[in-house]
C-alpha cells in the first residue's frame, strides 16, 4: 500500500491568500521556516500503478505534477482510477473540473 499526501492545508492553502496572521506574513517574507502547502488531497495505491484520490482540491494539477507516479504514461492516460469524496466542500470537489477530460 502506498499513501502520498499531496496537500495538507485547510481551504485556501498556506499561506492563505487572504490571511495576514503572523504565520502567513512570515512565510511570505521568508522569515518563518515553513513550507507553503496546498489544500488537502491524498493519493492511495495498492500496487503503485492505479491510484485513488481522496478529495480533489483546486490545486490538483500542481499536486499531480509534483508526484511522478500520477503522471500520464501515454496519450490520454491517467493512473488515477477513481476519486473518493469525503464531503461536498468546495475545497474537496473543485479539482473535479480539472479531471473532466476523458480517456479509455
Amino acid at each position: 500500500m502506498r499513501i502520498k499526501v499531496l496537500g495538507a492545508a485547510a481551504g485556501g492553502g498556506f499561506p492563505q491568500w487572504n490571511c495576514g496572521c503572523p504565520n502567513c506574513r512570515e512565510v511570505r517574507a521568508g522569515t518563518l521556516v515553513a513550507k507553503p502547502l496546498t489544500q488537502e488531497c491524498v493519493g492511495i495505491s495498492a500496487d503503485g500503478e492505479g491510484w485513488f484520490l481522496l478529495n480533489v482540491s483546486p490545486e490538483i494539477r500542481s499536486q499531480i505534477e509534483s508526484y511522478p507516479p500520477l503522471h500520464p504514461r501515454g496519450p490520454r492516460h491517467s493512473p488515477i482510477a477513481a476519486v473518493v469524496l469525503t464531503n461536498g466542500d468546495l475545497d474537496h470537489i473543485l479539482g473535479l473540473l480539472s479531471l473532466r477530460e476523458s480517456h479509455p
